[in-house]
C-alpha cells in the first residue's frame, strides 16, 4: 500500500479587510468536509517569512490568497509560482509585506520547495470588515469544489492535476 504524500493547504489573508482575507475564509469551508488524514490546513494569515519551516515538511502545498489581477471581482486563478514571472506588472500576488512567494523563495535556495499551486481570488473590497463581499462569497463554493479536486487527484496520482483538468 502506497504511503499518501502530506499535503498542505495554506490559507493567507487578513480577515479584517473583507475580501483580503479569502484564503482564512476558505480554510474555514474546508475544515467543514470530511478531508483525507493526509491533508494539514494551515492558517497563515499575513504571515511570511516564518512560514519557511512549516512549508518544507509538505510533500504539496496548495495556496488560497487574494490576488489583484485588475480582474473581475470573484475571478478565480490557479497558478504556480514560477507562473508569476511571466504575469502582466499589475498582477500582484499578495497584499502582504512579506509574502508567502519570498518565503518559498527562501526554502528553495534550500532545495527543500514542495511543489506548489496557488490558487487566487481577485477582491472587491479591502476596506475594515471582517465577511467577504457578495461576489467572493458566491466563489467560494466553487473554490472549494476545486481545491477538494486538487486534493483528489494528489492522492491518486501524486501529482498536481494538469492544467486542462476539471
Amino acid at each position: 500500500m502506497q504511503t499518501l504524500p502530506k499535503i498542505m493547504v495554506m490559507g493567507v489573508g487578513n480577515i479584517l479587510l473583507s475580501d483580503e482575507g479569502i484564503g482564512v475564509h476558505m480554510l474555514k469551508e474546508l475544515e467543514k468536509e470530511n478531508l483525507p488524514q493526509n491533508v494539514e490546513l494551515i492558517e497563515a494569515g499575513t504571515a511570511g517569512l516564518e512560514l519557511a519551516h512549516l512549508i518544507e515538511d509538505a510533500d504539496f502545498l496548495i495556496i488560497i490568497d487574494a490576488v489583484n489581477a485588475e480582474a473581475s471581482p470573484g475571478e478565480l486563478f490557479r497558478f504556480h509560482p514560477k507562473d508569476i514571472t511571466i504575469m502582466p506588472e499589475q498582477f500582484q500576488v499578495s497584499f502582504h509585506q512579506v509574502g508567502i512567494l519570498e518565503a518559498l523563495s527562501v526554502i528553495n535556495l534550500f532545495g527543500n520547495s514542495p511543489p506548489t499551486i496557488i490558487y487566487g481570488v481577485q477582491p472587491k473590497s479591502l476596506d475594515w470588515g471582517l465577511e467577504l463581499t457578495p461576489e467572493l462569497s458566491a466563489v467560494v463554493p466553487k473554490l472549494k469544489e476545486y481545491i477538494l479536486k486538487e486534493i483528489d487527484y494528489i492522492n491518486a496520482n501524486l501529482q498536481f492535476r494538469p492544467r486542462e483538468y476539471e
